[in-house]
């Protein structure tokens, strides 16, 4: 089973999330933040991790950044689900090194889809 790490500050999103990936069959962790996350991080290795762009303490693009300086998780597809349409923040993103820019709200086929596309992505590489 694969896992995903959902890192939001809102617990109403991380919920929605969650609800639409178990349904797929995976393994659910959540985090409140990006601190929350790092500290997960040295518990679970996750297959895919879906991260809110702004959040307290440590938004996503700084958390990002931090979980690309470590190796073990280079490889690790990352969907940054958003509200903001500004694209000099979608352009710091992907050069940060997400994956895929989702904007919210996002419909559940489409979420699916990214998804099982990163996860099939990672097994065949």
């Amino acid at each position: 089973m694969k896992t995903i790490l959902i890192v939001d500050d809102s617990s109403v999103l991380r919920k929605l999330v969650s609800h639409i990936l178990k349904a797929a069959g995976t393994s659910i962790v959540e985090a409140e933040d990006g601190f929350d996350a790092m500290e997960k991080l040295a518990l679970v290795e996750p297959d895919l991790i879906i991260v809110d762009l702004n959040m307290p303490k440590m938004d996503g693009i700084e958390f990002v950044k931090n979980l690309r300086a470590h190796y073990r998780f280079l490889d690790t597809p990352i969907i940054m689900l958003t509200t903001s349409k500004d694209e000099e923040l979608r352009r710091e993103a992907l050069e940060a090194g997400i994956n895929v820019f989702l904007n919210k709200p996002v419909r559940p086929e489409i979420l699916l889809y990214k998804v099982q596309s990163l996860l099939q992505e990672d097994k065949d590489g």
